[in-house]
């Protein structure tokens, strides 16, 4: 049964309740598939369907951005037609950092520092799509093997770092064949169908139109995708220690998704944090510090 580590962040919950500013971009993109979907349902879910491949890549520059012109091993990974960028610090067992959809290896930068003088070897790579890394549309079954082929690459890893879409990545990974004896999942997705579904409601996609996207999705990987990318599912099937991170103010992987994956992992820990958010729990010494001691315990 999952434990639950009692310690909470002392960053003040009220900044995570103060209204956040509107996304014009999000609201132009809504009312246009809005406005698209009273032509055609069809059409309009057959370009959300395309949309879903595509992931935005982060603005540069960014925070850790120094990190990745000051590696201590920098290679170049050919992942089919694909060519991976995989960065390196330190000396040791290797920590491996996956990174979530739309994000990049360099997310976990603040980690770096801390791993390495701890007498870990810190890689991160980015996914197809994805930071420095070739290609415009990828999925999560292909960010799924190419975490197992950085995996092994490195001649395999002690402990892995993984963010939000990038935890069922990861997971999957697992089940195919990628070894590891520890896992630390931030802010893990329940599914990939509740991710769609939230990005439904974050589009104000019409019923028509989300069935028609999830049609396609099924038709391109068949039915049993949804199970396949299912965190509840793939997490009961895994032997490895870890540590789920939650935290209160995340507003783009509902807490309460992630607290379901925590209840189907027997070997895992859970750390609920408060203020941090989606992005900055990434940052946070606490959730470091304590990834850390998770990680020297056997």
């Amino acid at each position: 049964m999952t434990s639950q580590l009692n310690t909470q962040t002392a960053i003040s919950r009220q900044s995570s309740q103060l209204r956040k500013p509107g996304n014009p971009g999000l609201s132009a993109t809504r009312l246009a598939l809005q406005l698209y979907a009273r032509v055609s349902p069809q059409k309009a879910g057959k370009l959300v369907n395309r949309m879903a491949f595509r992931p935005s890549r982060l603005s540069l520059p960014v925070r850790y951005e120094h990190w990745l012109d000051n590696t201590d091993s920098y290679t170049q990974l050919q992942h089919g037609a694909r060519t991976i960028p995989v960065y390196s610090w330190g000396e040791g067992p290797v920590i491996l950092g996956v990174h979530g959809w739309g994000g990049a290896g360099v997310q976990f930068g603040a980690w770096i520092e801390p791993l390495v003088e701890a007498g870990y070897r810190v890689v991160v790579f980015d996914a197809p799509a994805h930071g420095r890394a070739q290609g415009e549309s990828t999925d999560l079954l292909e960010m799924a093997d190419v975490a197992a082929h950085v995996a092994a690459s490195v001649g395999g890893v002690r402990g892995v770092l993984a963010h939000s879409l990038g935890c069922i990545a990861v997971a999957r990974a697992i089940t195919n064949g990628l070894d590891t004896d520890y896992v630390a999942m931030l802010a893990p997705p329940v599914s990939l169908k509740a991710v769609m579904v939230n990005l439904g409601r974050q589009l104000a996609l019409s019923p028509e139109v989300l069935t028609v996207h999830l049609e396609l999705m099924e038709d391109r990987f068949g039915p049993s995708i949804w199970e396949k990318l299912n965190l509840e599912t793939l997490c009961r099937r895994l032997n490895q220690r870890g540590l789920i991170v939650i935290d209160d103010a995340d507003t783009s992987i509902s807490p309460e998704e992630s607290q379901r994956v925590a209840e189907t992992w027997d070997k895992a820990d859970l750390l609920r944090t408060s203020g941090l958010g989606h992005h900055r729990i990434l940052s946070s010494p606490m959730v470091m510090e304590t990834v850390l001691k998770s990680l020297g315990r056997e």
